[in-house]
């Protein structure tokens, strides 16, 4: 570290004239005047004390004029760096400010007398490492004094500044003055601020974001096990967001996840902290918690806020939110794990319909194994075309004639055939259902074309519609597309969607579906009766076939003289007469069934009883042949 050894004191700049001449001649010419004394106390005597006295003047005004002069220079200099110089003396206190960090504070030019004044300005939180940092170099730790820190302005802002200094030092290395400059660095410190707080907050709705979460989760973690208590992770996904992204747009769905976010900060426990993983899906930190129980009541409180309407400036939303919950150290003892546990436990929630929660169990590890490896196998099966199509006719009630079949998707995993109520759940999971989905119309559409010119005009081929594929723009110009390309006409095909399809009935679902009914294309409502149709809602749908669920079926015909659900399917015909639809008995399996279906009235069946669902080939042999002789 450089040090400054001087016999006299060093001015602010490095400036040190030598005056020693004109002291010497001035302490001369006192002591002439002294010694004149001895012998003739006369003019000669007043006359050089006098001298003496007006040299010991004219020095002193030189030496502050210099000084004066030396800060004023420097003074200059920095205002036109842009820069302040301060100068301070260690032992005194005293504090001189120049001009430029005056106007950069605000202050008028006489402010700032000492050392106390100034550090009152200075940021409570930035105290100790100022003052740590002037220490240091008095002490010769430090090169120079260094420190970045906020001060508080005349009109009551705080700006940053970047101070340094160097020390003067006496032959013994004591430091007796610091100088130094100031420069206001606000616009870089707020930019860099800005560029910090990016980096750890989501710019849509300015929570933490998961960066900043795996930071705190970690210094709860070790906060925990020094102090023995409970942490809770919270996994929130949003229910058929993406729905809301793909009919409303892009926009509506960015208003949603803000007054999710809104709703959520007002309504968080004190002891919570909110934070967005991305897309839909945010997370809480649960810090302490003292037990499951507390952990399970923050997540019901904050399902029922979500559940709630949203009133938007376009458009309100309905959702609802599907919640995992972990608990540290119970589930997990690191970050990265009892995330992936809160997490597994938010797709348990969903398995079920959403708008619940689970906590986590280690079953779900092993069924989260079980559904990861189903997944990796099915995307397999889609590269290599193992998946196959498998026709199930459907009969007019009262003369067995063929009027109609329905292509079931199936998987034939090497020897295995993995059952549609397993992988189709996890192809609409992992957004596998649009190619699998696209496929299945390929496939039928082409097989009809062969069967057309094998065996002339043949009944509809109904195909399923998962919901996921309507999310997809223009889901219908693609069917039509595809049959128009074929050279088919429209009424060949028929689709079948389930109620949750048509739950969204100011959205693009029921538009895409109005297009398809337009073209000439016949629209069934699978699964019926288990859902949450009214005769006033079906009556605004396109919908030209209902087709009973199999569980009614069932528990048509008991034994012992009980109705089972013949009051069910009574009124479900009645209802689908008044609305002129067709209707499907699904599931049946017994000749007491079918009977008791025509003598309802039912229109169609579809069933065991009729035959099993077969592939391609055999379906042709079998019923389309027969038909054909028919014809």
């Amino acid at each position: 570290m450089p040090q400054v050894q001087l016999d006299w004191p060093v001015r602010p700049g490095g400036h040190n004239k030598n005056y020693r001449p004109q002291l010497l001649a001035a302490l001369s010419a006192i002591a002439i005047g002294l010694a004149g004394t001895l012998f003739d106390p006369g003019l000669l005597f007043f006359a050089l004390l006098a001298g003496g006295l007006l040299g010991l003047s004219w020095l002193a005004f030189v030496e502050w004029h210099d000084f004066q002069s030396i800060r004023r220079a420097y003074d200059m200099a920095m205002l036109a760096a842009h820069d302040g110089f301060w100068e301070w003396n260690p032992i005194s206190k005293k504090l001189y400010v120049g001009t430029r960090l005056l106007q950069i504070l605000g202050y008028r030019e006489d402010f700032l007398p000492n050392t106390d004044a100034w550090l009152k300005l200075v940021h409570p939180d930035d105290r100790a490492s100022y003052n740590n940092a002037v220490a240091k170099h008095l002490k010769g730790e430090t090169e120079y004094f260094y420190c970045e820190y906020r001060v508080l302005a005349k009109d009551g802002t705080y700006r940053w500044i970047g101070s340094r200094g160097l020390a003067v030092r006496d032959r013994h290395g004591r430091a007796y003055q610091m100088v130094g400059s100031v420069t206001d660095i606000t616009d870089r410190r707020n930019h860099q601020e800005d560029m910090e707080f990016l980096a750890q907050h989501d710019e849509l709705t300015g929570l933490p974001n998961r960066l900043l979460f795996s930071q705190h989760l970690q210094e709860a973690i070790q906060a925990a096990r020094e102090s023995d208590h409970k942490i809770a992770v919270l996994f929130i996904d949003l229910d058929r967001f993406k729905n809301i992204n793909d009919t409303l747009g892009h926009r509506a769905g960015d208003q949603l996840l803000q007054m999710v976010t809104q709703r959520l900060r007002q309504k968080m426990p004190a002891n919570c902290c909110l934070y967005r993983q991305g897309g839909d899906e945010f997370i809480v930190l649960m810090n302490p918690a003292t037990d499951a129980k507390a952990a399970v009541d923050a997540a019901i409180q904050l399902k029922e806020e979500i559940a709630a309407p949203f009133s938007g400036s376009e458009s309100n939303f309905f959702t609802s939110a599907s919640i995992g919950i972990s608990l540290f150290p119970e589930d997990a003892e690191d970050g990265e794990t009892l995330l992936r546990h809160a997490d597994t436990a938010m797709y348990a929630a969903k398995a079920v319909g959403g708008n619940t929660l689970r906590s986590h169990t280690p079953l779900m590890n092993q069924r989260v194994t079980i559904r990861m490896s189903l997944e990796t196998r099915l995307r397999h099966a889609v590269q290599e075309n193992q998946l196959a199509l498998h026709f199930q006719p459907q009969v007019d009630a009262q003369s067995g004639r063929l009027v109609g079949a329905e292509a079931l998707l199936r998987w034939h995993d090497g020897n295995n055939q993995i059952p549609p109520d397993q992988f189709i759940p996890v192809a609409e999971e992992c957004g596998l259902i649009i190619p699998i989905g696209d496929w299945v119309i390929e496939k039928a559409i082409a097989h009809i074309v062969e069967w057309r010119k094998t065996f002339g005009d043949i009944p509809p081929i109904a195909i399923n519609l998962s919901p996921r594929q309507f999310w997809r723009s223009a889901l219908s110009d693609l069917i039509l597309e595809k049959l128009s390309n074929a050279g088919l006409p429209n009424d060949v095909l028929e689709v079948e969607v389930t109620e949750s399809v048509l739950l969204d009935a100011e959205g693009s679902s029921i538009d895409e579906l109005l297009k398809l009914r337009a073209a000439g294309i016949q629209i069934a409502l699978d699964d019926f009766g288990t859902g949450y149709s009214s005769l006033s809602y079906l009556q605004r749908l396109p919908i030209s076939t209902l087709k009973i669920d199999r569980s009614f079926i069932n528990d048509l015909v008991l034994e012992n003289g009980l109705a089972g659900s013949e009051p069910m399917v009574k009124a479900i015909l009645a209802m689908a007469k008044s609305l002129s639809f067709k209707v499907v008995a699904e599931g049946v399996e017994t000749e007491a069934q079918y009977q008791h279906l025509q003598t309802l009235g039912c229109d169609i069946i579809q069933g065991y009883l009729i035959s099993r669902p077969l592939p391609a080939t055999e379906f042709a042999a079998k019923f389309l042949v027969d038909r054909s002789n028919q014809g």
